[in-house]
């Protein structure tokens, strides 16, 4: 949970005047009862190799041997610079893992093994916060009492045995100017760790006996609370540990001991025995993504439908693929709007969240941008706040530069099954204003790249294939505050001109209307003059014939022709009165 008062992260189920007592306190006692200056420069004290090694070994003997849950390959994400830490009960690190490179860093400032981080000496810090409450949480910044550990963000989780004693703590550490959500991602991260840590030393306690997690979520605060239990051959609860560590007492966790298994209605269940060490990283399989049978008319995506031109079809296309997190390139002629689409349809899928990313490949700093996106979208994916899906829009995906192309080509050249892996997969999406036919003649991306990006393709139709007046209803709609008249006879030729620059010149030719006029009703002569030149418009005739075939094919059902044209029953109507047709007898 992260609180956004100074910055702070604190865990989840501590309230915020609890924590600044917890703080304040602990300060108190530096400066008092300790008799610590703020400002030593390095005030962390080390233990001897042998010390150390003594501790290290007690350690391990309680927790049974190295073990996945705090292993740095399985907690520190590639390429990270966060530093790990593993102590014991008494604040002593016994295992430091610092990012290659940057160990000298972390080393000068007490991280690494044999470091005291009792409060007694080391004042103000996560590792003795986190011994002292029981409870994860961070201690950001200037929380920390000594000025030279300032620029540090630490999260630390207490580790307990199956009988809830406690043996040690889990800590990342890293800068204090990361963004609030990576603070409150490494919470979870510690917090995941230490839980799946004490199931493992549950169920190895009670190796014998037939085990199972007891879970139930609080419909109002959307909170999940798990029991571990351990049960007798005939399935009779003799053991339970709840993996929660406030006050709370859900009554379905509460008078455990004596029940039968199979009594227990009021909980989801998931028996096991005998006990064996879990994954490195618990993911639970996906469920098949709901989507709604139809799409809201108001919504972003429900105006673009509207538009005709087959843009029904492939918005639902589209929208089945974004749900199964398949990448998806939005293609087209410049200016169909492209980049509108991909944002409506996140925006239908209730995807847009602080944690989305936008980038266009055509910045100067692309390959950098880029590959600090896809790590983030990696970790946001595998240590999910909240069930909140990463998202990615890559603009401009034709003006990437080569380095930056295989660093895309890497991210997606994974096997499809690969992304079970991830605890919330994320939804990518490019946009291009080239077409797909555009895009395999041209050789600025690689073939082996394009069909990674072209793993499923929609091409916009240009405003042409469109019901130009609903687009200009709905580009008005969206590029104006305020109302905007519209003439007849300029609505006229807006509608009739034949748009090379799709959606975008739509947009450009109304606001210089809006400009060059009186600001309030777009007059015909406020049009610029490319859209009054008579030209010659084989497109015409072919309407014309188009409008009759449709409304011979429908027997002059004017709804049934229009959707036949792609156009709006409306523009239909006009078509037919402008033609002088009259319908058979």
């Amino acid at each position: 949970m992260a609180d956004n008062r100074k910055g702070v992260v604190v865990s989840g189920f501590m309230d915020r005047s609890s924590v600044d007592r917890l703080l304040q306190s602990s300060k108190d006692r530096s400066r008092s009862q300790h008799n610590l200056s703020s400002s030593a420069k390095s005030p962390i004290l080390r233990l001897q190799a042998d010390e150390i090694a003594f501790r290290n070994e007690k350690f391990l003997d309680q927790i049974g041997g190295a073990v996945s849950e705090v292993d740095n390959s399985a907690l520190l994400p590639s390429r990270s610079r966060y530093c790990l830490l593993i102590t014991d009960a008494d604040g002593i690190v016994i295992e430091s893992y610092a990012p290659e490179g940057l160990e000298a860093e972390f080393q000068k400032s007490g991280l690494v093994r044999g470091g005291v981080w009792d409060e007694r000496v080391a004042g103000t810090n996560g590792i003795s916060m986190s011994l002292q409450s029981g409870r994860v949480l961070t201690v950001l910044g200037d929380e920390h009492f000594y000025n030279c550990f300032h620029d540090f963000s630490c999260s630390s989780a207490p580790l307990t045995d199956a009988e809830n004693n406690l043996i040690g703590t889990i800590t990342l550490v890293g800068s204090a100017r990361r963004r609030q959500e990576e603070h409150a991602l490494c919470e979870q991260v510690v917090r995941r760790a230490s839980r799946q840590f004490q199931t493992r030393l549950f169920r190895n306690f009670h190796a014998d006996r037939l085990t199972g997690r007891l879970l139930s979520r609080d419909p109002k605060t959307r909170r999940s609370f798990e029991t571990l239990v351990a049960c007798d051959e005939d399935g009779t609860v003799i053991s339970h540990l709840p993996l929660w560590r406030d006050a709370a007492r859900p009554k379905e966790h509460q008078n455990l001991a004596g029940r039968h298994i199979s009594d227990l209605n009021d909980l989801e269940i998931t028996l096991r025995g005998p006990a064996a060490v879990p994954p490195r990283r618990r993911v639970a399989p996906a469920d098949a993504p709901l989507i709604s049978a139809r799409v809201e008319r108001e919504t972003a995506l429900g105006r673009l439908i509207s538009e005709g031109g087959n843009l029904a079809t492939l918005a639902d296309r589209a929208r089945k693929l974004v749900a199964h997190r398949v990448p998806l390139l939005i293609c087209g002629e410049p200016g169909v709007g492209t980049d509108g689409f991909a944002r409506a349809l996140l925006e239908e899928q209730s995807l847009i969240s602080p944690m989305g990313l936008t980038l266009d490949a055509a910045d100067s700093d692309t390959e950098t941008d880029l590959k600090e996106a896809l790590n983030s979208l990696n970790f946001l994916s595998e240590y999910p706040v909240d069930n909140v899906v990463p998202t990615l829009i890559l603009r401009n995906i034709e003006s990437l530069p080569r380095p930056a192309q295989a660093i895309l080509e890497r991210f997606l050249d994974v096997d499809p099954m690969a992304a079970r892996t991830k605890a919330e997969p994320p939804a990518v999406l490019f946009t291009t204003d080239k077409t797909w036919a555009e895009l395999e003649d041209d050789n600025a991306i690689p073939k082996g790249l394009l069909y990674l990006l072209g793993q499923s393709v929609v091409e916009l139709p240009p405003i042409a294939a469109r019901d130009t007046e609903t687009v200009l209803e709905n580009v008005v709609a969206e590029s104006f505050a305020g109302a905007v008249e519209i003439a007849d006879n300029a609505r006229d030729v807006l509608v009739g001109y034949h748009w090379p620059g799709n959606r975008r010149e739509i947009r450009s030719v109304l606001r210089e209307a809006m400009i060059c006029g009186n600001g309030k009703r777009i007059n015909v002569t406020d049009l610029p003059a490319r859209l009054l030149a008579p030209r010659e418009d084989k497109a015409k005739t072919l309407t014309q014939a188009s409008l009759r075939d449709a409304l011979d094919s429908t027997n002059w059902n004017v709804s049934k022709a229009a959707r036949l044209l792609g156009k709006s029953r409306a523009t239909v109507n006009r078509w037919i009165a402008s033609e002088g047709l009259q319908r058979p007898e």
